[in-house]
């Protein structure tokens, strides 16, 4: 199901209100079989024991579930691959020197940090984000 990779740390920082909420709902019904895994998957997102697990508690679901499911997966899909692009998200940075060099992005963030705190120094080069004017 992939739910591990769009792990709960990821997801709070990094996208709307509209992929959580599809992330959430996805969560729920998968820990109806499979609780104590699912939140062992999102500390581990790369245990492919974790994902084995949750993947044979799948296996044994009706096909009315295992449906019910996949559109939730497929709802979660759809909403990550809506987001607009960030090329640099840093969540948080404390004490911390930063160097970025050049970015580019034709749409969405270059950079987005959420919070830095004192004696945190951050050095970027040029970012551009978005189309250039006269450019497509």
């Amino acid at each position: 199901m992939g739910t591990g990779r769009a792990g709960e740390a990821t997801i709070k920082g990094a996208v709307g209100e509209a992929v959580k909420d599809a992330y959430d709902l996805l969560k729920t019904k998968l820990s109806r079989w499979a609780a104590s895994d699912v939140s062992e998957l999102e500390k581990a997102p790369d245990s492919k024991l974790r994902q084995a697990v949750i993947a044979a508690a799948v296996d044994r679901l009706s096909g009315k579930e295992q449906g019910e499911l996949r559109e939730l997966a497929q709802a979660l899909t759809d909403k990550l691959k809506a987001q607009p692009p960030i090329g640099l998200d840093i969540g948080r940075l404390i004490d911390a020197s930063v160097e970025v060099g050049k970015i580019e992005v034709t749409e969405g963030t270059g950079v987005r940090i959420q919070e830095a705190q004192q004696r945190a120094t951050i050095k970027t080069g040029d970012i551009r984000v978005g189309t250039l004017p006269g450019k497509q």
